[in-house]
């Protein structure tokens, strides 16, 4: 009977469990684009992701693509994940992606954040 009225939780992988358990997490946004489009480009090359536009989450919170790292102290581990986000709510969310920090250190510089690796 209670658990009708639970929401449908989706199951998360192991690997989606393992990213949220690491202890470092960082976020920055980019231009507003389809999650689809946005695994497209990553899929085919993984620094296609350089090309993507930043943007001032202050400036344009309407709607926007947020790119969330996981990562370990050390960069020794590193996950990256898009969420396409309308009036900072989720509409939608990609796979996670393993990166290593030369990517995730290129990423950041884009925003002004230098990163020693």
């Amino acid at each position: 009977m209670f658990g009708l009225f639970k929401k449908n939780r989706l199951v998360k992988s192991e690997e989606e469990k393992r990213a949220e358990s690491l202890p470092r997490t960082k976020k920055v946004q980019f231009e507003p684009m389809k999650i689809s489009e946005a695994e497209a480009l990553v899929d085919n090359d993984m620094r296609a992701v350089l090309e993507f536009v930043p943007v001032n989450y202050y400036a344009t919170k309407n709607s926007y693509l947020l790119c969330t790292f996981f990562y370990e102290e050390d960069y020794s581990e590193i996950y990256m994940r898009f969420e396409y986000r309308v009036d900072d709510l989720p509409r939608g969310k990609s796979r996670l992606y393993t990166i290593d920090k030369v990517l995730m250190r290129d990423i950041l510089r884009k925003f002004g954040v230098n990163i020693n690796i």
